[in-house]
């Protein structure tokens, strides 16, 4: 109640299958409420991999409405995850953080390769890059 009364929006950072499932319960409990933002993170040692096939798995364990992103570190792997994500209607985000390689497997000292990358990959899929405002109330609604 405190994070909705003052306009707190969290974001889950899901590491594993479990994590998932443990948004939907919270949510089923009361204890948060929509639009619930979920990170799956993929690509750490001790998570889960970097794999595209995982999403839609991933995918079905929400509840209506929920908004998802991926969050993917490694190297050239990442682009298809990143590709599938923006195909099955999530949001996708990169910078150096995450990666220091493009797709072509070049490394890079900036994010600005790396986000026009990204562009170039969510164009192809049909859809197009949110601007800033339009990021801003996706977060907060």
């Amino acid at each position: 109640d405190v994070m909705h009364e003052n306009n707190i929006v969290p974001e889950f950072e899901c590491f594993d299958t479990g994590i998932v499932r443990s948004v939907g319960l919270f949510e089923e409990k009361g204890m948060i409420k929509q639009p619930v933002h979920v990170s799956f993170v993929m690509g750490i040692a001790s998570g889960m991999p970097a794999d595209m096939d995982l999403l839609p798995i991933l995918i079905r364990q929400l509840k209506p409405n929920s908004k998802f992103q991926t969050i993917v570190i490694g190297r050239k792997e990442i682009w298809d995850v990143h590709r599938r994500c923006a195909e099955l209607g999530g949001n996708v985000r990169t910078g150096l953080e995450d990666t220091f390689y493009l797709p072509s497997g070049e490394k890079v000292d900036s994010n600005g390769p790396l986000v026009e990358a990204l562009v170039k990959i969510v164009r192809e899929t049909g859809r197009e890059p949110a601007t800033f405002q339009e990021a801003k109330q996706i977060i907060l609604h």
